[in-house]
């Protein structure tokens, strides 16, 4: 059998996990590291917990090929530098690979955190079989990843996939990447939020307050709410999905994907939100790539992460 290592990396958290060729993690953790650290302490410590999640596994070092790190921010997957992480400043410009590597003596490959979650959903999730694949991630943003003919497409500057800052309305909502109408403006948790309470105040009952985090309305409990019937979370929810459809469509007609896979929070929806999604897409595509395109859920769920770093690995090994 062969062995992958995966490393999710957070702001301040890092889970690292051992996954199997089948795509099943043999042994996983968590670790906690201070992002007021020096980058060198901060790689120090992925060496460190990396090591021991190895060790924690008991496998045979030799059978473990390879490791893949997915990382929020800017970066540079071929010289596998870390260039602007805004959670994570002191890390920027540090070459992580080849500091983990040779500490290791594994091959090591970075990439951004979305892209790694379509690899991992085109290995062993949703878009297993496929080829042309868009992944999405939906939740306080909106990243996504693109793979043509079975490769991840990075672009030029390898910030390829950026579709939560398409502008989907030229004069709209401000968005803090300096732009005007930008998707997840609209389908992220602040634009969510902003359209639940705007129903709200026009004092439509709601029986969301059981599913409040700390008192607050999140999309997770909007989700929930729905799922119990509230009518104001239903409609927050078919409002967003018809919003993200209309998006998608622009990419259907452009990539002509086999598939588009929906994942983060918002996805735990289920098909309150999937369905209105798909005829927003159908509404706004072309007929034929929308005839052709499924829409469908995120399968690997919390796994993302790992799963999809690990797959980086298997992905630029081909072994």
């Amino acid at each position: 059998m062969k062995y992958y290592v995966g490393i999710d990396f957070g702001g301040t958290s890092i889970k690292i996990g051992i996954v199997d060729e089948e795509g099943s993690i043999v042994v996983k953790n968590s670790f906690v590291t201070d992002p007021h650290k020096s980058g060198e302490k901060i790689v120090k410590d992925i060496i460190e917990f990396t090591q021991k999640v190895m060790d924690d596994s008991t496998l045979p070092q030799e059978n473990i090929l390879g490791i893949g790190i997915g990382a929020p921010g800017l970066l540079n997957p071929e010289l596998g530098q870390l260039q602007l992480l805004a959670n994570v400043p002191n890390l920027n410009g540090i070459f992580i690979t080849k500091a983990v590597s040779e500490e290791l003596n594994k091959p090591v490959f970075l990439d951004n955190d979305v892209n790694a979650m379509s690899m991992g959903e085109l290995y062993y999730g949703s878009g297993k079989g496929k080829k042309n694949i868009i992944a999405l991630t939906v939740g306080t943003g909106v990243g996504g990843g693109i793979i043509i003919n079975g490769e991840l497409y990075r672009g030029t500057t390898f910030t390829a996939g950026e579709i939560g800052h398409m502008s989907i309305d030229r004069d709209g909502k401000y968005c803090a990447c300096g732009n005007y109408g930008c998707l997840e403006r609209y389908v992220g948790k602040e634009g969510i939020i902003e359209r639940f309470k705007l129903y709200q105040s026009k004092g439509i009952e709601t029986s969301i307050n059981k599913y409040l985090e700390n008192g607050q309305v999140t999309p997770k409990a909007i989700a929930m709410a729905a799922n119990d019937g509230d009518r104001i979370s239903i409609e927050v929810l078919k409002e967003t999905g018809e919003i993200l459809g209309h998006a998608i469509a622009s990419l259907v007609n452009i990539l002509n994907p086999e598939m588009v896979i929906i994942g983060g929070g918002i996805s735990n929806a289920g098909e309150v939100l999937m369905e209105p999604v798909r005829m927003g897409m159908i509404k706004h595509a072309y007929i034929i790539p929308a005839a052709a395109v499924e829409i469908v859920k995120a399968k690997l769920g919390n796994n993302a992460g790992i799963v999809g770093s690990a797959s980086l690995a298997r992905a630029k090994l081909k072994i």
